[in-house]
Parts: C-alpha cells; sequence; structure tokens
C-alpha cells in the first residue's frame, strides 16, 4: 500500500522563477558568452582613447590699438591718480581730454594757444598732475613763451567744472632763460615719491653745448631740477634741503642732476621708485640713465661724452661722471634711430608678462622696444615689432598703469596684448 501510494502521486513541480531572476540569468549568459563561455580563452582588453592634446599657446607679444585721432603734434598723455580720464597734451598748447567712454572732448581742458612760442622744438611740452590732485585741484605746465623762455606755471582746476581748467589761476613758478636757439628745450615735468616737482632742462641748444651749460652749475640748462611746490615761502618754490649743491657758492641749488643734453623725456618706476632718464644725443648714440631711489643722481656726461664715448675727442677723463645703463648707436644713415623718445616702466596690469620693463621708441623710427633693468644690469632687449606708427615724439601712462604711444601725425594708440 505505502509503495503504490508514493509511486501514485502526483510529481512535485519546479519552483517558478521570478522575472527578476530571469532577467539576472540572461545577462550572466550574455557575461559568459562574452568572456568566451568560461572555456579558459579571453579577448585583448578595450583600449582608451587618448586624452585631448591642448593646443600651444601663442607667444606673448604686443600691438597697439589706436584710441584716438584728429590731434595737433600729441606730446604727452597722462592722468591725475585715480582718474578714469586721460589728459593729452598738444604742443601746439592746448590739453584735450579722451574721456573713459573712448570719445574726444570738443572742448580743450587747457588753452595756451597763441600766448606761448612754437618756434623750432617750443610749445607747451608737458604737464603733471600735483599727487593730491583730487583734493587740491593743482597741476603744472611746462612751455616755452613768447621770447622763447622756458616757463613752469601752476594751475587750478575750474571749482565748477572738472574738465575745464581755471585759466585765470595761472601762476609762474620758474622762468628760465634760453637765449639764442630754439632747439634742446627739454620738456618733462613729474613728481617724484618724494612729493618733489621734477624738470628736465636742455643744454640750451645748438650743435655739441657750445654755450657750456650741461657742466656749467650756475646754469639751470642740461639739468634735471628737483623743486619744492607745497607749502612754499615766498618766492613760488623753494629748493629741497637735500639737494646736492644747496648752499654752495656758484651753484644753482635746483640742480638734482646735470650733465645732460636734452632729456627730452624721463619716467619715474612706480614700484621701485627708480629714475630712468632717456637723454637726446648729438649725432652718433642715444642713451637711457637710471638712477636707483637710493642715490642721489650726478653728472651725466654731456659734453665730455656722448653715450659711452668721448664726444669729439679719441680719450677724455671720465672721472666723476655716470655713464648710461643702455644706449644704442646711430648707425649709417640713421638705420637705428636719431633721437630717443622715452617712455615708461610697465606696472599695469593687463599685461603682467611686461612687468617691470622699460619702453621706449625713436623719433625717427617709430619702433617699440624695451629692456629690463634689474641688478644693475640690462637683459631681455626686445623689439616688439608693432609695426612704424610714424614720428613718436612721445608716451603716455594712464591712471592704471596702462601704457601709449603718440604720433606726431595726430594719433594715440594704446599698447596692448596681440591677438
Amino acid at each position: 500500500m505505502m509503495a503504490e501510494d508514493l509511486n501514485s502521486r502526483p510529481a512535485t513541480a519546479a519552483p517558478a522563477m521570478s522575472p527578476a531572476s530571469t532577467l539576472a540569468a540572461t545577462l550572466m549568459a550574455a557575461l559568459l558568452a562574452a568572456c568566451g563561455g568560461g572555456g579558459g580563452g579571453s579577448s585583448p582588453p578595450v583600449a582608451q582613447p587618448d586624452p585631448p592634446v591642448e593646443p600651444p599657446k601663442p607667444a606673448f607679444a604686443l600691438a597697439v590699438k589706436e584710441v584716438a585721432s584728429g590731434l595737433s603734434t600729441p606730446l604727452l598723455l597722462t592722468a591725475p591718480t585715480g582718474d578714469t580720464r586721460r589728459f593729452i597734451v598738444e604742443r601746439s598748447g592746448r590739453i584735450r581730454i579722451l574721456a573713459s567712454d573712448g570719445s574726444l572732448r570738443a572742448t580743450p581742458f587747457f588753452d595756451l594757444t597763441g600766448l606761448i612760442g612754437t618756434d623750432g622744438e617750443g610749445g607747451l611740452l608737458s604737464m603733471a598732475f600735483h599727487p593730491a590732485y583730487a583734493q587740491n585741484g593743482r597741476f603744472y605746465v611746462y612751455y616755452t613763451d613768447k621770447f622763447s623762455n622756458i616757463a613752469i606755471d601752476e594751475v587750478l582746476v575750474s571749482a565748477g567744472n572738472p574738465d575745464l581748467a581755471d585759466m585765470t589761476s595761472l601762476k609762474r613758478i620758474i622762468t628760465i632763460p634760453h637765449p639764442t636757439y630754439t632747439n634742446h628745450y627739454g620738456g618733462m615735468l613729474a613728481f617724484g615719491a618724494d612729493g618733489y616737482l621734477y624738470a628736465g632742462t636742455g643744454d640750451g641748444g645748438g650743435s655739441g653745448d657750445p654755450s657750456g651749460n650741461a657742466q656749467n652749475l650756475d646754469s639751470l640748462l642740461g639739468k634735471l631740477l628737483r623743486l619744492k611746490v607745497d607749502n612754499v615761502v615766498a618766492p613760488l618754490y623753494n629748493v629741497p634741503a637735500d639737494n646736492p649743491f644747496v648752499g654752495q657758492t656758484g651753484k644753482r641749488g635746483e640742480i638734482w642732476a646735470y650733465g645732460l643734453r636734452n632729456p627730452w623725456r624721463f619716467a619715474f618706476d612706480a614700484t621701485t621708485a627708480a629714475l630712468y632718464i632717456a637723454d637726446v644725443g648729438q649725432g652718433a648714440k642715444e642713451e637711457v640713465d637710471v638712477v636707483p631711489a637710493s642715490l642721489k643722481p650726478a653728472n651725466y656726461g654731456w659734453n665730455i661724452m656722448e653715450g659711452t664715448s668721448c664726444y669729439n675727442a679719441a680719450s677724455c677723463s671720465q672721472q666723476g661722471l655716470v655713464l648710461p645703463v643702455f644706449e644704442y648707436d646711430h648707425g649709417a644713415n640713421s638705420v637705428n634711430g636719431c633721437s630717443i623718445t622715452g617712455g615708461f616702466v610697465y606696472r599695469g596690469t593687463a599685461l603682467p608678462e611686461l612687468a617691470g620693463r622699460y619702453l621706449y621708441s625713436d623719433y625717427c623710427k617709430g619702433f617699440l622696444k624695451s629692456f629690463l633693468y634689474t641688478n644693475n644690469a640690462v637683459s631681455e632687449a626686445k623689439d616688439w615689432a608693432v609695426g612704424d606708427i610714424g614720428k613718436v615724439p612721445g608716451f603716455g601712462q594712464d591712471a592704471a598703469g596702462e601704457l601709449y604711444m603718440l604720433s606726431e601725425a595726430g594719433k594715440v594708440y594704446q599698447i596692448i596684448r596681440k591677438p
């Protein structure tokens, strides 16, 4: 009975697989098939693609971008501290405003047209804003008067219009006689970190300094002057007590440096306070003298020396002379240039690769070049190959430290990164 009962029972059914189990089994079968069914064989690993290669970055280069035109021989561009406007000095006697929106204001900020002398190399040559211009509204202009004298005046901004100078406020700071010749007026004004006003005067003109002014410490020609214009006791400027020739008989106390031929442009490094003087040469060499902030300048050699060479002599005594840190020869037919146009040490933010480099040009060649001066040595001399923009009488620096080149043809170019 028991055996019969067992044989007569129906077979037990296999448990049903859930859909999830079915899917897992299918996937496992596919995986085994891909791996060779477990028969010991294997496929080579799938190769991963190489990461994309970034294209090399273009080498740092400079270009110039036109930002203003229609000017009358622009000589300098500058700005007060913290001001987005740019002020452009025209040789004919006006100062124009290039507004922050890029427009050139039709009404001049300052206008001495018709009241100055423009014979030879004369005219309105420079301006400098007082370091506290935002508070006191004072600026200074350097020009030649109707008698070809060098004149430096103090001027105030109009009380009711920040875009207009008060022409009734002109006050003469100093007059420097410049007889006989109408060249080599110098022409640069700038405030140093010490708060004093510096002015560069030419040697009085003529070939070879015929009057011997540059080496004459009783003459203010061929010099770099250092004047105190704040809190003065009459007259309208005072001589700083630490000027090198203060109180010495037969020597002018205003003199800070001498032996200069025509220091048309000079500039202070905004970071180191070092002074860069671009002194125009006679017929063979152009030079740059650099004075560290810790040193007082002295005798730069003209007309004993032209650059590092004795002037019109096979030999000469160089005792007590400070020779230039940089120079270049004119070359045959002035192939390298004829008259250095000094610029500025770059301390802006748009071109960090350029930091610390001194930029300059040449009136005859229109190039843009630079060098680095550190540890008493020049390095990294470079031609930026921006093209010839024509005769370059000056540079510019705005309140942000960005630099500009000025063309005698009436245009202003900003120095930018080459796209």
